[in-house]
C-alpha cells in the first residue's frame, strides 16, 4: 500500500472514531458563513439604492482595488456623495479604524451597519444604521434648514 493510501485510511478511521464518539462533525466555517452573509447583505443594499435611481454595483464584481480600499458599493452614476463600507456584525464596527484603512477623504465615507443578534442560534438584523463624518451630515442636511 502506497504511503498517501494509508494516511488517507488513517483519517478515514480517526474521523469514524470520532464520529461514534458523539463528536459532530464541523460545519460549513464561521468565516464562510459570515462573508456569505456580508455579500448577500451587499447585493440588497446595492438593489435598494438602484431602486432609489442609483446606478450601483457591489465592489466584489467590480473593482477588487475598490473592495480593498474598504468601498463595498461602487456608484457607476457618480451621484453618491458617500462611498460606502458595509457591516452586518453584532458588536459595533471600529468605524474610525476601518477608515484609516482607506484612502477615501474622512468627509466622504460612510459605514453602513446592519446590527445582528443572535435569537436562539439564528442571527437576525436588529436594525440598520449610517456612520458617517460631521461635516458631511450637515452638508447632506443644509438644505432642509429653514433660512435665518
Amino acid at each position: 500500500m502506497k504511503k498517501s493510501e494509508e494516511k488517507k485510511m488513517k483519517k478515514e478511521s480517526a474521523r469514524n472514531s470520532m464520529n461514534s464518539l458523539g463528536v459532530k462533525k464541523k460545519k460549513a466555517s464561521l468565516g464562510k458563513r459570515n462573508r456569505q452573509r456580508g455579500n448577500e447583505y451587499e447585493r440588497r443594499i446595492a438593489k435598494e439604492l438602484n431602486e432609489l435611481g442609483f446606478d450601483v454595483v457591489t465592489s466584489r464584481s467590480e473593482s477588487k482595488r475598490a473592495d480593498d480600499n474598504k468601498v463595498d458599493l461602487i456608484d457607476l452614476s457618480h451621484k453618491l456623495p458617500v462611498s460606502l463600507q458595509l457591516k452586518r456584525v453584532t458588536s459595533t464596527p471600529q468605524y474610525f479604524k476601518i477608515r484609516e484603512e482607506s484612502t477615501v477623504p474622512n468627509k466622504n465615507f460612510a459605514l453602513l451597519w446592519n446590527k445582528q443578534k443572535n435569537v436562539n442560534g439564528r442571527f437576525m438584523s436588529e436594525g440598520e444604521v449610517v456612520i458617517l463624518d460631521k461635516e458631511m451630515f450637515y452638508q447632506l442636511i443644509a438644505p432642509y434648514a429653514n433660512p435665518i
